[in-house]
């Protein structure tokens, strides 16, 4: 559904072992091309545990679907690993934020039926939501593209009961916000009149015959769904192949993600996405609506790749060929579809953890390569190259020094071969693992709370940063003083939100400046909250309830967090 909140501020040995495939279906017309598929599956499947090893997923669902429906349900690995339970074809996977696709259709079909004008500012279809923007009326259309401008953080209702603003025009910038996704689920009822769920399961699942899922996510499906896993250690950096845990249950009723399904129900799905919202009696939209459906309406590239988003899926053109796609990323899964309408075929994968941003992505890319080639003749593609080992730094030398806080505290670095960076503590020599740009995870009790990150300037290594420690490299010449607001140190601490949508903040007063797990920046708006970078983002934090100098409170643009008395 949503990025964790740690990937939001900074931009297990059993199932490593046990990943086999178990189960694969596959229907008797496609048995008939048995001679032309089977090479395919077995790339396929080779690719998947050598995958599902490298991630530490623990176990794995996957369809493949054409237009004529169902070409293949697979699965892999464990639904329960402490049962020692393997993933079944019938057993349900929360599909994350795939649902939004679910939830634009359901308004298409309104739009087809003359009950909603998706250009119409969407506070005349709710009255009582508030919004205080500056800018012109934010309209269904802006918000099915997220283009509204609406903040990117919240995800849970709280968020629609205060006041929700704006910091962008409508429909000039793309940001991502569930928030806004919420806001369809109550159109869709004000509209439709059923409750949310009643009209996505008459308008979306019994007209695709998807009769093994559930619009909503309730205590009911525990019974049938794969045991969710998260990191062990939840607030921490979480390193690759890192120990898991049983993630906590919770119920999921808002439009932003909140369907579950199976793997041949997720066929059935597709096989209408193929077939540009066709069904096999009739259709579940117009053309003319599916066409607006998968228009890009604004730019967003998808994973790294050219895309524009369309209403509730990435759209773009890769070879001439047009593809549909989506992650979804729930508490306790990961989920990625991936449908070539242009070439007839549809991946649809899911995993039973959230491995903060992962998604299996990888998988459905390489299902619908495999299928391509094979369809015209080519050879089949090979699967994707292993990626890098953590701790593989290519230009480890570049960090390579002696760092030192004013305080007098060392860190001390070296290049190791050509491609490893080694901290070097009195009694152990630790490994650096990569997290992105110049910021690494330090696999140390002492270190493990943050990540250490670096400064450069000139393309050189000046700064090291870890927490609320700052160490200056031998070729920092800058300003080793800097003003700070008392009231600010009174703001630095670690806080907490019951919900295991956002789990914990800790905040950092380094070099004058606060910063939110010790590398995003708040920057003040004038108006006693912070911005995150930008003071002119939509997303903001502040302190509340001070008490004897020190804020009980953070607001995280309307979520609380209370302060834990903890490290």
């Amino acid at each position: 559904m949503t990025i964790s909140r740690r990937q939001f501020l900074s931009s297990s040995a059993k199932s490593a072992v046990a990943v086999t495939l178990l189960h694969s279906f596959t229907p008797a017309r496609v048995l008939a091309q048995a001679a032309a598929v089977q090479p395919l599956f077995a790339r396929l499947d080779e690719f998947i545990a050598r995958h599902m090893r490298e991630t530490g997923a623990p176990g794995m669902t996957l369809a493949l679907a054409n237009r004529d429906g169902l070409i293949r349900v697979s699965t892999y690995g464990y639904a329960d690993t402490k049962a020692g339970l393997r993933v079944a074809p019938e057993t349900m996977f929360e599909i994350g934020s795939i649902s939004k696709s679910f939830v634009g259709l359901v308004l298409m079909q309104l739009r087809d039926e003359g009950k909603l004008d998706l250009n119409r500012p969407v506070v005349e279809y709710l009255p009582w939501l508030k919004i205080n923007s500056k800018f012109a009326a934010i309209t269904t259309h802006h918000i099915l593209t997220h283009s509204a401008g609406l903040p990117g953080a919240p995800l849970l209702l709280d968020a629609l009961l205060g006041e929700l603003w704006t910091a962008y025009e409508p429909g000039k910038r793309f940001l991502y916000s569930n928030t806004g996704y919420n806001i369809l689920g109550f159109l869709i009822e004000a509209v439709d009149k059923p409750p949310f769920a009643e009209a996505m399961r008459a308008r979306m699942l019994a007209p695709l015959g998807m009769t093994a899922s559930s619009p909503i996510i309730t205590t009911n499906l525990r019974k049938l769904m794969a045991v969710g896993y998260e990191p062990l250690e939840e607030g921490k950096p979480y390193y690759v192949n890192g120990p898991l845990a049983e993630a906590q249950w919770i119920e999921v009723d808002i439009a932003a993600g909140s369907v579950a399904s199976t793997p041949a129900d997720m066929a059935k799905y597709m096989r209408m996405l193929i077939n540009r919202g066709a069904l096999p009696k009739g259709r579940l939209i117009s053309e003319e609506s599916f066409a607006l459906f998968t228009k890009p309406a604004i730019d967003s590239p998808y994973r790294g790749e050219p895309a524009g988003y369309g209403y509730g899926l990435w759209v773009s053109d890769v070879g001439g060929h047009t593809r549909l796609r989506h992650t979804g990323g729930m508490v306790a899964f990961s989920s990625s579809i991936d449908v070539d309408v242009t070439g007839n075929i549809g991946a649809f994968a899911s995993v039973n953890a959230n491995l903060r941003g992962y998604r299996p992505v990888a998988v459905t890319k390489y299902a619908v390569e495999l299928f391509n080639a094979s369809a015209d003749g080519k050879p089949l593609p090979e699967a994707p190259a292993p990626p890098p080992a953590p701790d593989e730094v290519k230009n480890a030398a570049d960090y390579a020094g002696t760092f030192t806080s004013l305080d007098g505290k060392k860190l001390e670095l070296v290049a190791e071969g050509n491609n490893k960076l080694v901290l070097v503590l009195p009694n152990r020599r630790v490994a650096l693992e990569r997290a992105g740009g110049d910021r690494f995870i330090v696999k140390h009790p002492d270190f493990d709370a943050y990540l250490l990150g670096f400064v450069r300037e000139n393309q050189q290594v000046t700064q090291a940063y870890h927490g609320a420690n700052w160490y200056l490299g031998e070729k920092y010449t800058g300003p080793k003083t800097f003003d700070t607001k008392k009231d600010w140190e009174g703001f630095a601490g670690h806080y907490h939100n019951d919900s295991p949508w956002y789990g914990d903040i800790r905040i950092v007063m380094r070099k004058g400046q606060l910063f939110a797990e010790g590398v995003q920046p708040l920057v003040p708006r004038g108006d006693g909250k912070f911005g995150l970078g930008d003071p002119e983002a939509p997303d903001w934090m502040s302190f509340e309830t001070i008490v004897d100098g020190r804020a009980m409170r953070l607001n995280f643009s309307g979520i609380i967090f209370r302060r834990a008395f903890t490290p």
